[in-house]
C-alpha cells in the first residue's frame, strides 16, 4: 500500500507541475472530485469509454517525466536481474525478449533528455549483452546516434522509435510482468511498454474485445530488426505521440526553423523591410515615399498623446514643419501605422530600441529618425550629394553609417547635425555597408566589385578585398569578427579571412543574385537569400577547418538547405537573438 500511495504521489505531482507549466488552473482542471456527482449523461458517457480504452492493453501513457538516468538504470538492471533468476526457463526466455526494445528506447530516451553521455555510458555498459547478428547490426546502428536530430537521419532508427516492437508472451509470462511490474515497475518502463512495446499473446489466450483473428494479422506490415512491429498508436494516440516528438524536436535544436512574414499587394512599391530586435513591430519602406508599421503578435500600435517624454536631438526638426505632424501620421485600412516625410524611395530602415527610434534612409539624400511613441519624424540628417541606399548601426547603437551613390560612406552620432567622419576611396556606389562586431571597423561592399574594411577613429582604409566577380549588395561579418562574407551579382557568397586576408572559399548554388546574407549568432550557419526567393543555409565548419589545418575544399552545393520560400522579392533576411530565429521578410 505504501507503494502504490508513492507512485500515486509522484503521478499525481508530475500532472499538477506539467498544468502549471502550461497556465491551467489546478481549481478548474485537475480538482474535480468535487464534481463527480453532478456530471451530466455526455461526461458519463465520454468518461467510460476513456476508461475502457485506457484499461486495454498497450494503451498509451504520455507523461512530461524527465528522465533520471540513474533511476532508469538502476530499474532497468533490476528487471534483467528479476528475469535471470526465473526458474521457469520457458518463461525467462519469452520475457527475456523485452529486454532488447526496452534497453533500446532507454537510451533513446536519455537522449531526449539531453543526458548524452550517461546515455553512451548505458549503452556500452550493457550492448554486448545482447548476441544475435540482427541485434548487433541495429545496435551498431545505434551507437551513430548522438542527439534526437541524428534519429531523423537514420531511417532505421527513426522507425524503430516510431514504430511499436511486437513480444510474443505466453498467459503465464504475462502474468508474470503484471505482478513484477505491480511491485517494482518504474514510470520509465511503464511509459516504454505501453508506448513503445505491443505484447501479443500466444494462441490459446483469450482475445480482446471487439478483435478478430484477421484485424490481427493485418496489424504488422513491417519488419523492422527481424520483428513484425505496427504504427506506434493509432488515431489520436499516435497524432499525440508525432506532436510530442516535433515538439521536442523544436526545444533540443538551437536553431529555430525559418519564419516569413509577406507582406501582400506590394511586389512593385516595397523596397525594404526590417523587424525590431524585440520582434514586435515590422516596418516597410516603399518606393510612394511612405514607411508602414505594424504590430507583430498581440502588438497593437497606438498613438499616444503625451509627447513630452523623448530623447532630445541636436537636429529635432524645426517648429516650422510641426504643424503638419498630425497629417504625416495615418493609419491604412490594414492597420498600419503611415510614416510620411520622404519625398523620394525608402531604401533602407534601423530599429533603435533604447531610443524607441526607427531610422529611415532615402533617394532624397536624407536620413530621418522617427519617434515611435508618437510617430513624428525626430530628426533629419542631411550631408550627402546623392542617394542614400544603405544604413547600419554599431553594436549598442551609439553609431549610425549610411552609403551612397556618391560613393562614400558617412559615420553618423545622432546628437549630431552633421557627419563624424567621410569614408572615401571606391569608384562606384557604396550598395552596403557593416559594422564589425567590435564597432571598431565597418566595411562597404561596392558596384567597383570590391570590399574595403575602414578604421571608425580615423577614417583610415585597413584592407581591400578583392575577387568578386561583379557588384556586392550585402555583407556579414560573422559573430567572432574573424570572417567576412560578401554577395552580389555573381550568385555565390564570398568569405574572407579578416587577419590573413585571404579568401576562404565560395559558397556557389544560387541561380540569381544574392541580395541578402547573415550570420547566425553561434557562427554555425551562413543564411542567403536570392532574387527569385530562394533561401540557403550554409554550415560553416568545413572553411573553418580549412583554416585549421583541414583539407581545402569547398562547400558542397548538397550541403546547404534549400527553401523556397514562394516570395516575389526578398526584402530582409536576418538572425535575431530570439532563439536564434532567421526572419525572412518578403513580398507577394
Amino acid at each position: 500500500m505504501k507503494m502504490k500511495r508513492m507512485k500515486s504521489d509522484v503521478i499525481s505531482a508530475t500532472i499538477e507541475s506539467y498544468l502549471k507549466r502550461r497556465h491551467y488552473q489546478a481549481n478548474d482542471v485537475y480538482c474535480k472530485s468535487d464534481q463527480l456527482f453532478c456530471q451530466s449523461s455526455d461526461q458519463m458517457t465520454l468518461n467510460a469509454t476513456a476508461e475502457c480504452g485506457t484499461s486495454q492493453d498497450n494503451s498509451i501513457v504520455f507523461s512530461a517525466i524527465t528522465v533520471d538516468v540513474t533511476a532508469a538504470d538502476q530499474a532497468y538492471q533490476r528487471l534483467k536481474k528479476w528475469i535471470n533468476i526465473i526458474l521457469n526457463e520457458k518463461i525467462k526466455v519469452e520475457l527475456q525478449g523485452l529486454l532488447y526494445p526496452i534497453f533500446c528506447h532507454l537510451y533513446l530516451e536519455m537522449l531526449h533528455a539531453g543526458n548524452r553521455q550517461a546515455a553512451t555510458q548505458f549503452l556500452k555498459a550493457h550492448q554486448n549483452e545482447f548476441i544475435s547478428d540482427t541485434e548487433k547490426d541495429f545496435l551498431e546502428e545505434l551507437s551513430r546516434v548522438f542527439s534526437v536530430q541524428d534519429i531523423e537521419l537514420r531511417p532505421l532508427v527513426n522507425a524503430f522509435r516510431t514504430r511499436k516492437y511486437k513480444v510474443d508472451l505466453s498467459e503465464s509470462a504475462h502474468i508474470c510482468l503484471r505482478q513484477y511490474l505491480t511491485r517494482y515497475g518504474h514510470i520509465i518502463l511503464l511509459q516504454i511498454i505501453n508506448t513503445h512495446i505491443t505484447i501479443i499473446r500466444k494462441a490459446g489466450s483469450p482475445k480482446m474485445d471487439g478483435e478478430t483473428h484477421e484485424e490481427k494479422s493485418q496489424r504488422f506490415e513491417t519488419n523492422i530488426n527481424g520483428h513484425m512491429e505496427q504504427p506506434s498508436g493509432t488515431g489520436v494516440d499516435r497524432e499525440m505521440r508525432e506532436l510530442q516528438e516535433a515538439i521536442r524536436l523544436i526545444r533540443n535544436n538551437s536553431h529555430q526553423a525559418l519564419r516569413i512574414f509577406t507582406v501582400k499587394n506590394a511586389v512593385e512599391n516595397a523596397s525594404c523591410g526590417l523587424i525590431a530586435p524585440k520582434m514586435d513591430k515590422l516596418a516597410i519602406g516603399f518606393s510612394t515615399a511612405e514607411i508602414r508599421l505594424w504590430g507583430i503578435g498581440e502588438t497593437v500600435l497606438v498613438k499616444r498623446k503625451n509627447k513630452q517624454t523623448h530623447v532630445p536631438f541636436v537636429c529635432d526638426v524645426s517648429p516650422f514643419y510641426k504643424f503638419n505632424e498630425h497629417e504625416s501620421t495615418i493609419r491604412s485600412e490594414a492597420g498600419a501605422i503611415i510614416l510620411r516625410g520622404h519625398t523620394d524611395v525608402v531604401h533602407d530602415l534601423r530599429f533603435i530600441p533604447e531610443a524607441d527610434i526607427l531610422l529611415s534612409v532615402s533617394s532624397d539624400k536624407d536620413m530621418r529618425a522617427w519617434r515611435l511613441n508618437d510617430y513624428s519624424c525626430a530628426a533629419v540628417y542631411s550631408g550627402h550629394s546623392y542617394p542614400i541606399w544603405c544604413m547600419d548601426t554599431s553594436v549598442f547603437n551609439l553609431y549610425t553609417a549610411t552609403g551612397s551613390h556618391d560613393r562614400t560612406a558617412k559615420l553618423w552620432s545622432l546628437d549630431r547635425t552633421f557627419p563624424l567622419r567621410i569614408f572615401a576611396g571606391h569608384f562606384l556606389d557604396v550598395n552596403c555597408i557593416k559594422f564589425h562586431p567590435n564597432a571598431r571597423y565597418l566595411a562597404t561592399g561596392s558596384a567597383d566589385k570590391t570590399v574595403r574594411l575602414w578604421a571608425k577613429d580615423d577614417g583610415n582604409l585597413v584592407r581591400v578585398y578583392v575577387g568578386a566577380q561583379s557588384t556586392i549588395y550585402t555583407l556579414a561579418f560573422s559573430p567572432d569578427g574573424k570572417y567576412l562574407a560578401a554577395a552580389g551579382d555573381d550568385k555565390c557568397i564570398s568569405i574572407w579571412d579578416l587577419a590573413s586576408n585571404a579568401l576562404l572559399t565560395e559558397l556557389k548554388g544560387h541561380e540569381d543574385t544574392v541580395m541578402n546574407v547573415d550570420w547566425s549568432l553561434d557562427g554555425q550557419y551562413i543564411a542567403s537569400a536570392s532574387i527569385d526567393g530562394i533561401v540557403r543555409l550554409w554550415p560553416t565548419q568545413d572553411f573553418i577547418n580549412t583554416l585549421n589545418g583541414g583539407s581545402s575544399s569547398a562547400i558542397s552545393q548538397s550541403e546547404a538547405q534549400i527553401f523556397s520560400t514562394s516570395c516575389s522579392s526578398i526584402l530582409s533576411l536576418n538572425y535575431y537573438k530570439k532563439n536564434n530565429s532567421l526572419i525572412c521578410i518578403g513580398t507577394a
